[in-house]
């Protein structure tokens, strides 16, 4: 037996999904979604592109396992009676993941979750609205605003908008240029909370209307 055949069968028998979206994750934070394939991964992990397959079937998959490992990170069982302040840890966790992975964010914020994870997650959030008394469609409305909210957050936090007035040249806008020292990551966190705290105040007060 050759020296490749057993070094093949004891990467086959460590190999593990586990392993393998790890190192994916691993991989597009270091380098970009654009440096990932499945080529580079099996470089990476010491194994035969074949051995990825037998757990994988393409790349599609390794991107979807990624997300719900992401999302499965989300803590949905803090006990908490307050609807706004569940919704609130929530959406803390989400942008936690913006800043924790902002070479894969950018991918998680677009990437449908119709997996059973992700079908948890968006339930979970549903029930959260559902149980403020504001009905279902309110609920479904909701869940699609915050989820605007929060991948606008997490994007500008992923590409860094601390770095986003950094070369301009404001001469001319003496406003702008007042405005660009607010940004700050001090001034972000406060940006995150106020916009937030806005805009679920206004989403649960629906059902008193």
């Amino acid at each position: 037996m050759s020296n490749r055949t057993e070094n093949h069968k004891k990467t086959r028998v460590n190999l593990s999904r586990d392993l393998i979206i790890q190192t994916s994750l691993q991989m597009i934070e270091t380098n970009g979604i654009e440096g990932f394939s499945l080529r580079k991964l099996a470089q990476m992990l010491n194994c035969e592109a074949m051995s990825i397959y037998y757990h994988m079937k393409n790349k599609e998959q390794i991107l979807d396992q990624i997300v719900d490992f992401l999302i499965s990170k989300i803590n949905l069982k803090k006990q908490v009676d307050d609807p706004k302040e569940q919704l609130m840890y929530i959406a803390k966790q989400w942008r936690k993941l913006s800043k924790e992975y902002p070479k894969f964010f950018p991918i998680l914020a677009v990437h449908p979750l119709n997996t059973d994870i992700g079908y948890n997650f968006m339930n979970s959030i549903l029930l959260v609205f559902n149980n403020a008394n504001l009905g279902v469609k309110n609920a479904s409305y909701f869940l699609r605003i915050l989820n605007y909210y929060l991948i606008g957050v997490g994007i500008d936090e992923a590409k860094g908008y601390r770095l986003a007035g950094k070369n301009l040249k404001l001469d001319k806008y003496t406003l702008l240029e007042d405005a660009k020292s607010y940004w700050t990551i001090e001034d972000q966190d406060q940006i995150f909370e106020l916009g937030l705290n806005m805009l679920l105040t206004n989403m649960l007060h629906k059902n008193n209307e």
